[in-house]
Order: C-alpha cells, then sequence, then structure tokens
C-alpha cells in the first residue's frame, strides 16, 4: 500500500474523531497491577565482563500525570514506571521544550550540548548538524558497539536520516518500514517500537547501543483518538479538559506497557544492559487547558511555572548491576549521556568527563531569566557555551571527516517468489489478475511496480504483498517486469528490489 493513501486514510479518520465529544469508557474488570519481574542473579564473571547493551528510549510527551492532585484516575496510567521508581535510578530533566520540538531534547541527550545555547525557536537537526558530529554514538561505536537509530515517524522529518548518519548511527528504522497494522489511533503504537528494539538487539551478538523514540501519545489529545479508553478521569475542570485528560491518561498507558514488554524481555536475558526511558516534554494538553483548568498552574505566571512545565520524568533501569545502588536525578537532558557513559562503564571522550564534572556543580542550565533562582554561576555557563561553540565549529570545518556506513531501514526488500508464475491474456474467468510477491522485509513503503507503473499494493505480511493488474498490462501476451520500491510520502525511493520477470501468456486450449 503507498505510504500516501495510508497516511491520507489516518488523517480523515483522524479528523472524524475530533467531532466526537468523549471517548468510549469501558472499565477493566480488575485494575492492573504491576507484575512481579524475576531477573537472571546467575551471572558469571565473564558475562558480567562483556560491554552492556545502552538502550535509550525517548517516550513521546511522557509525563507523570497523576501529578495533577485535582484529578482522579480510576487506574494509574503508569503502574509499571511507578513500581520501578521505588527501586531504580529515577527523577527529572528539565526539558528545554514544551509541546513539541522533540529534536531539540535528542540533541541534548545524544551530544550533550545544551539548547540554550542555541537561537530560541531553532530546529538545530535542520539547522546546525550538516556534517559529521560527535555523539553518544560515535563513543559507543568506537568502543565495538553497533548503533541504531529507530523512529516511527517519517525519514525526512527533522532531516532525520541525514542527522542520524552525521551522528554516526550505522542503522536507521524509519516509518516507512513499520507495518500497517502497527497503528494505535493516529499514529505507530509504542508495542511496535519496543519490537525492532529487541529484534535489533537479537540480530548483533555484540552489545548494542539503540536510541528509540516513539509515536503513540503523540498530540492530539482529544477525545476519540484512541478505539477505546480504558481510564476514566474525573475531578476539578470541564468535560472537556476531563475527555484531554482521559485521553491522554490511555497514552500514557501504552508508553507503560512498552517498558514493562522491554525490561521483562532483558530480565530474561544474559546480556548486561541498561535502559533509559524518559519523556522529551511535557504534552500540550491542548494549549495549557488540563493544567489550568485542574489548578496545576494558576497561568503561564505560576511561579513554579518552569519546574512545573518542563520538568519531565526519566527512569534508569538495568538487569545486572547490584540492588540498591540508585540515584535520583535532578539534570539537564544534556548531562544525561555522561551519566549513562559512567554507570556503564564505558569510557567517554574529554568532552563527555567534561560535562560530568560540570553537572556536580551545575545539574540545570535553565533559561537565561531564571540562572539567580537556580544559583546559576555564570562563569560556568560561558565556559560551556564557549566549549560547545568550539566543537561546533570544529566539526563544520572539518573537510576530511566522513560517516560510516549506514542503513536505512532494512536495506533494499527482497522478491525472491512471485505467483503465479505466469499471467494470462484478459486473466482469469471473471477477467482479472493479481500477483503474490513473497520476499520481505516489507513495510508501509513497500510499493510494488510493473513495467515502470506505480500500482496500489496490499500489504499482507512482513514477507508478503499483493497487487491486482490494471486490465491493459496483461491485453496481449507480453511480459510484466516487477520490482518492489521502498516509497517515502515524498515519493523519494528509499531501496528497491531487483526485477523479477512474469509473462503474460496464451490461454492454453482445454484438450
Amino acid at each position: 500500500m503507498p505510504l500516501l493513501i495510508r497516511l491520507l486514510t489516518t488523517a480523515l479518520w483522524s479528523l472524524a474523531l475530533l467531532t466526537f465529544q468523549s471517548s468510549e469508557f469501558i472499565k477493566p474488570l480488575t485494575p492492573k497491577s504491576p507484575p512481579v519481574i524475576e531477573q537472571k542473579t546467575d551471572w558469571s564473571k565473564e558475562e558480567l565482563s562483556k560491554p552492556p547493551n545502552i538502550i535509550i528510549v525517548l517516550s513521546e510527551a511522557f509525563w507523570d500525570i497523576t501529578q495533577m492532585t485535582n484529578l482522579k484516575f480510576s487506574e494509574d496510567p503508569a503502574p509499571f514506571f511507578h513500581a520501578l521508581q521505588e527501586r531504580y535510578t529515577h527523577g527529572t530533566m528539565l526539558s528545554p521544550m514544551f509541546g513539541g520540538g522533540t529534536a531539540n531534547v535528542e540533541l541534548e541527550v545524544l551530544t550533550g550540548h545544551s539548547y540554550r545555547f542555541f537561537q530560541e525557536g531553532s530546529i538545530v537537526y535542520e539547522q546546525y548538524i550538516k556534517q559529521p558530529t560527535a555523539s553518544l554514538a560515535t563513543i559507543l561505536s568506537s568502543q565495538g558497539y553497533k548503533a541504531t537509530a529507530i523512529s516511527p515517524f517519517y525519514n525526512w522529518y527533522f532531516n532525520s536520516s541525514e542527522v542520524y548518519k552525521h551522528l554516526g548511527f550505522s542503522k536507521f528504522i524509519s516509518l516507512e518500514y513499520f507495518n500497517p497494522d502497527e497503528y494505535v489511533g493516529p499514529y505507530i503504537g509504542d508495542h511496535a517500537v519496543a519490537k525492532r528494539i529487541i529484534e535489533e538487539s537479537e540480530k548483533n551478538p555484540g552489545p548494542d547501543f539503540i536510541f528509540a523514540n516513539t509515536m503513540e501519545n503523540h498530540y492530539h489529545y482529544w477525545p476519540g483518538k484512541f478505539k477505546r479508553n480504558t481510564i476514566d478521569v474525573s475531578g476539578t475542570g470541564s468535560n472537556e479538559a476531563l475527555g484531554i485528560a482521559e485521553t491522554y491518561a490511555q497514552g500514557m498507558r501504552g508508553a507503560d506497557d512498552m517498558l514493562q514488554e522491554l525490561v521483562t524481555h532483558f530480565s530474561q536475558v544474559k546480556e548486561p544492559t541498561v535502559l533509559v526511558f524518559f519523556g522529551d516534554h511535557l504534552p500540550s494538553l491542548e494549549q495549557y487547558l488540563v493544567y489550568k483548568e485542574s489548578k496545576y498552574i494558576t497561568g503561564e505566571d505560576d511561579p513554579d511555572f518552569l519546574e512545573k512545565m518542563h520538568s519531565t520524568p526519566v527512569i534508569v533501569w538495568n538487569n545486572y548491576l547490584p540492588p540498591g545502588q540508585t540515584d535520583e536525578l535532578h539534570i539537564s537532558p544534556s548531562f544525561l549521556s555522561p551519566y549513562i557513559l559512567h554507570l556503564a562503564g564505558r569510557k567517554g571522550s574529554a568532552y563527555t568527563d567534561y560535562l560530568s564534572e560540570l553537572s556536580k556543580k551545575m545539574p540545570i542550565v535553565p533559561p537565561e531569566d531564571h540562572y539567580e533562582a537556580y544559583h546559576i554561576d555564570v562563569d560556568l555557563v560561558k565556559e560551556y557555551e564557549a566549549r560547545q561553540n568550539a566543537i561546533l565549529e570544529a566539526e563544520k570545518n572539518n573537510a576530511l571527516a566522513s560517516d560510516p556506513p549506514f542503513t536505512l531501514g532494512y536495506g533494499d526488500p527482497v522478491v525472491k517468489q512471485i505467483t503465479p508464475e505466469a499471467v494470462t491474456v484478459r486473466g482469469d474467468t471473471f477477467g482479472k489478475a493479481q500477483l503474490t510477491l513473497r520476499g520481505g522485509r516489507f513495510g508501509l513503503g513497500s510499493t510494488v511496480f510493473v513495467n515502470g507503473q506505480q500500482l496500489q499494493s496490499q500489504w499482507q505480511s512482513e514477507e508478503t504483498l499483493t497487487v491486482s493488474l490494471p486490465k491493459e498490462l496483461y491485453a496481449k501476451p507480453g511480459r510484466l517486469d516487477v520490482q518492489v520500491k521502498t516509497i517515502d510520502s515524498k515519493n523519494h525511493v528509499l531501496g528497491q528490489s531487483q526485477v523479477l520477470t512474469v509473462p503474460v501468456v496464451e490461454k492454453t486450449a482445454a484438450p
């Protein structure tokens, strides 16, 4: 199925949902409680000496809505996350963004650069990362890690495919390589991202660095976004505000299920693993409406506005370190990567070593008009900014630098078999003709071309596509040159299979 058609269908469906006044509420039989996850503890010295997998999940707009004490929830939207908070390193990061701008938070986490030192309103990925750039991916790749980025959104958005290449990732799995049946509401569900994280880690015998972000709980939050809601929200606020909160809580449940899926899997894997799960920014909740009506904030002039509206949760789980070694974090996202490197026992760069020491003196880099409230040493800020600018300028001027080998998605699609082996002139009894293509790996972007003509494909599975042929292609004897291309929403060709030929032949006369 062409990606554009799938996206247009989804958009129309989403617009229809916006007219609904409330979500369908189906009360579960019993409240959901976090399961008890048993970890393997019989580690050998050899196993513990291996470099740990490092998996970072940026959970779109993940925030703990239960902090709104004037709202009541029929059940905990994130029981697993809350259970992990009691046992593992956790805390908050002061995000430079609110309601959007995910790429700028990614930048901080992956490079250690602070968004505070870029022009306000800029998208750093699009405007600055145009050359090989040092990052957590380059540091870990130099130590034998395979660096993979995963995002269930367009490969071109925020110039992601080029940026991830410049940041040193060797593979990027984008929306075009997800499946049509993996949508939850208008976006790809979080389970589909967890599935690919697990798949990629299982493919590689060595250590993995995987950076993934999600989309299931992305804006909007109007009632009707999801097919059903299982969490009822009541309390202070209009029906409109409560409906928005209910939708967000349902998306939060999807994020919590993803976290549980990953922890459950890596608890049973005899590979040391560190899993970092965090929110990039608070959800808009439709332009502050829910925050104001629930009285979480008095308004944009709330004296605690910055902390309340920019502090996002983070949890750091592992499957191999002795219990009890936990920290409570309250840092800027730019200080997360030095923390992870230290926890995982990995050697950093001179820059990450500097940031690690700086975070002990200045764990938060707030907006300039909050320096006094945070007791910021301005000289420390100036030195940080100078070092960041010097690194970026040096990378910009390094004409000899080159990106590592890079694969988008799963590489070129492969067609192993086409049935039927031949098409008869004028088709079957009903005058129709259909081809079934087997191979892989097929996803949203997989599109069948016959004799150079793009046809509407039907995705059956990651290994199978079908396509109905226009009558003019089998009106007379000849040949069909069949190929699968991976196409994005801008009609760019991301990959293509070899061409296989299917003959068009006259019907054989009955004996």
